[in-house]
């Protein structure tokens, strides 16, 4: 079993916020659904998700420094097959740090293609991610 990406943990944490606070949010007015949501204030709660998965996977292994990303850093991100010579992800360099879960890069496809991609969330696996998704993950941190 796959662990939960960022957003399933941002989805689940909303839920729960909502859950304690009898469906109010900060202001007393009623939450809305998680796909009515902007995408800024998704994007909110996935990064705030993202950092602490993070921050566990760092406390439980040991990590000191080795997960938060950097300009120059190489990632994965998921890839059209017709645009990499086949393969379902491939490699780009971080361009932009905006948080520990969120990126810019530009994607070194295994093809003419020159792509950048911005706004991109960390997530554990790339396993079961569309390869339009606006994601991340660490080289070496796929089981597949």
């Amino acid at each position: 079993m796959a662990p939960p990406t960022s957003r399933e943990l941002a989805e689940l944490a909303y839920a729960t916020y909502g859950k304690s606070t009898g469906g109010r949010n900060y202001q007393g007015l009623p939450m809305p659904d998680w796909d009515e949501l902007t995408a800024a204030i998704q994007l909110a709660w996935i990064e705030a998700a993202g950092a602490i998965a993070l921050n566990t996977i760092a406390s439980l292994t040991g990590a000191t420094g080795t997960l938060e990303p950097s300009v120059g850093d190489i990632v994965l991100v998921p890839m059209n097959p017709a645009d990499n010579n086949g393969a379902t992800e491939g490699p780009a360099i971080i361009t932009r740090v905006w948080s520990k879960t969120t990126v810019n890069v530009r994607v070194l496809a295994d093809s003419h293609n020159i792509d950048w991609r911005t706004s991109l969330t960390h997530v554990d696996s790339l396993a079961a991610v569309d390869a339009a998704a606006a994601v991340w993950t660490w080289p070496g941190g796929d089981d597949d």
